[in-house]
């Protein structure tokens, strides 16, 4: 943990490198039926309520993800766009969501740092305590539903399905807030402390260049 970092993506040469990211990332996994012939930005990047993070190691950036907070009032998210008919009713009644999405790690790298994965989704667990939502959703493959059960108490929420352009069938699974205690007690890896929340969540871009925030798991867990 002490070699990697997390930077919120904002500047257009990030965003750059985000997008050539999830290029290498997407293109060689049999999962779209179309391979991306250009960097993979899209307008709901740029949306108020879209967090872009991109995780670095030694200076090179490795992994990313796109975290949207989802509510009666923000702009539909990929989850909504597979399971509109699941989604709106609880939004309906007020119910508040975190939507990862876009997670792409370096395919090169991945073999040689195994933590990725998790270094990665430690950021959507922390936005979910973090911001209250109700729940964090996982709108992943049929193959993954295991995984995302076993080690963050994931249920089925709705599907499986098999939408058009894609090779696979998806489920959407919900990760709910009061399970985060036993995410973290599971794994001290998602351990954080409220100011690494603050600067990863809570900055007004105008106001400062963008911050490498390390991870503060350690620190919580000596706080404990």
């Amino acid at each position: 943990m002490d070699s990697v970092e997390y930077r919120r993506i904002s500047t257009p040469e990030d965003f750059e490198d985000v997008g050539a990211l999830r290029l290498r990332a997407f293109n060689p996994r049999d999962i779209y039926e179309s391979k991306f012939e250009s960097p993979v930005i899209e307008p709901l990047d740029f949306e108020p309520d879209t967090y872009v993070f991109g995780l670095y190691h030694a200076d090179q950036l490795v992994a990313s993800m796109r975290l949207n907070m989802l509510s009666a009032s923000t702009p539909p998210t990929p989850a909504m766009e597979y399971f509109s008919e699941t989604l709106s009713p609880l939004l309906a009644q007020g119910m508040v969501f975190v939507d990862p999405s876009r997670f792409a790690i370096d395919p090169d790298l991945a073999p040689f740092v195994p933590a990725l994965p998790l270094l990665t989704h430690r950021l959507s667990t922390m936005m979910t305590l973090h911001k209250g939502a109700d729940y964090c959703l996982c709108l992943i493959k049929l193959q993954h539903e295991a995984y995302y059960r076993r080690v963050f108490g994931a249920t089925r929420l709705a599907g499986p399905i098999h939408p058009e352009g894609l090779f696979i069938d998806v489920v959407l699974l919900g990760i709910p807030r009061s399970n985060v205690d036993y995410i973290m007690s599971r794994n001290p890896l998602f351990h954080y402390t409220e100011t690494e929340a603050r600067l990863l969540f809570d900055r007004l871009e105008d106001a400062l260049p963008p911050l490498c925030v390390r991870p503060t798991a350690r620190y919580a867990l000596n706080a404990a």
